[in-house]
């Protein structure tokens, strides 16, 4: 998606590979169904992990967190759309490759 300019779409995977493993996360330490939650600091808050995250983490969810797009909200979309440029995009990729290694990696520990 990245390679094709669809940063819109690429930024909706990108959040949604954070939140699935916030999830998986919060499986893992409570061995129950995780919560019904789009945003990216509840989920972190449910896993107890918001104090546990340095201000880069922090950084990448709070552009991470309004990529969560209702479809339905087609003004929402092109306010989101505009600023997603290609080294945006490009920057907030490797980051969240970077956060999504660090979420696996405590299941691991």
């Amino acid at each position: 998606m990245f390679n094709a300019g669809q940063y819109l779409y690429m930024g909706f995977m990108c959040h949604q590979a954070i939140e699935k493993a916030l999830k998986a996360y919060y499986i893992f330490l409570k061995d129950e169904m995780q919560p019904h939650e789009h945003n990216l600091f509840k989920l972190l808050t449910s896993v107890d992990l918001l104090n546990a995250i340095d201000d880069v983490k922090k950084g990448t969810l709070e552009k991470l967190n309004p990529l969560y797009v209702k479809t339905r909200y087609e003004d929402y979309k092109n306010t989101i759309s505009s600023m997603l440029t290609n080294s945006y995009c490009k920057k907030l990729l490797t980051e969240t490759k970077e956060l999504l290694a660090w979420i696996i990696g405590l299941m691991k520990q």
